[in-house]
C-alpha cells in the first residue's frame, strides 16, 4: 500500500507523511545474492543420504539481504516472494525508512550476505569417533540459513529454510507461514549499529 507516501518532490502533505519509494523492493548494497537448491553436501553421516533424497525436488530460493530491513526469500522459478525476516537488531531504526528525507540520508539494515548449509540438529552425539556416540540417535537434518547485518549493525541470525513450500512436510519440517514464524527463528543475535557490545565478561547487556 503506497497509499500514504508523499508526492515527490517533497515536502510531505497533510494526508500523505511518508516518504516516497523509488522501488517497493528496498536497496541491496552490500549484500550477496544466495541461490539454495537441493540439498548437495556429500556427508557421510547418519541420516544424510535420507535427507537429499527427501529434498532433492524443494522448490529452490535465492536470498539476499535488503535495505528495507528485511532478508528476503524470493523463488527461483517465479520470483515471488515466500519470506521476509526483519532482524531483531534493525527494528528500532525502522522507523527512519518513512522519514520523507531518507532518500537523501541513506541508512543501512539488513546489508549483510546470507549463506545455507545442511545441519544435523538431532539430540546427541552425532560424531562416531566420540567416546559418547549412540548409534541410536536419531538424527534431524535441516538446511539453515545464517545471515548478518553488515554496515547495518553487528551480529548473526538462523532461520530454519529446511521447507518453503507452505505446508508441514512428512518429515516434520515446518514451512513458510505467518504461524510458524516463531520456530521458523533458530537464533537472532543482532544488535543495531549505535547499540553498545554486550559485556562478556560479568554478563550484564548480554540478552
Amino acid at each position: 500500500d503506497r497509499s500514504l507516501e508523499s508526492p515527490p518532490p517533497p515536502p510531505p502533505t497533510p494526508l500523505k507523511q511518508l516518504r516516497t519509494r523509488v522501488s517497493r523492493q528496498g536497496d541491496i548494497v552490500n549484500s550477496v545474492v544466495w541461490y539454495t537448491g537441493k540439498p548437495i553436501s556429500n556427508y557421510a553421516l547418519k541420516g544424510y543420504t535420507k535427507f537429499t533424497l527427501d529434498y532433492q525436488s524443494r522448490p529452490p530460493m535465492i536470498y539476499v539481504g535488503g535495505n528495507d530491513g528485511m532478508l528476503h526469500g524470493f523463488s527461483a522459478a517465479d520470483g515471488t516472494e515466500k519470506i521476509a525476516y526483519v532482524p531483531k537488531g534493525v527494528i528500532p531504526s525502522l522507523s527512519q525508512l518513512t522519514d520523507p528525507g531518507y532518500n537523501n540520508s541513506h541508512k543501512y539494515f539488513v546489508d549483510g550476505s546470507p549463506m545455507t548449509g545442511d545441519v544435523d540438529m538431532g539430540a546427541g552425539v552425532q560424531d562416531p569417533d566420540d567416546p559418547a556416540y549412540n548409534p541410536a540417535y536419531t538424527p534431524g537434518w535441516r538446511t539453515v540459513l545464517v545471515g548478518a547485518l553488515g554496515a547495518g549493525g553487528k551480529g548473526y541470525y538462523a532461520l530454519d529454510v529446511t521447507n518453503p513450500t507452505a505446508s508441514t512436510d512428512a518429515n516434520g519440517a515446518i514451512g513458510f507461514t505467518a504461524g510458524n514464524a516463531l520456530d521458523l527463528v533458530k537464533l537472532d543475535r543482532t544488535r543495531g549499529a549505535g547499540e553498545p557490545a554486550p559485556d562478556c565478561v560479568t554478563g550484564l547487556n548480554s540478552a
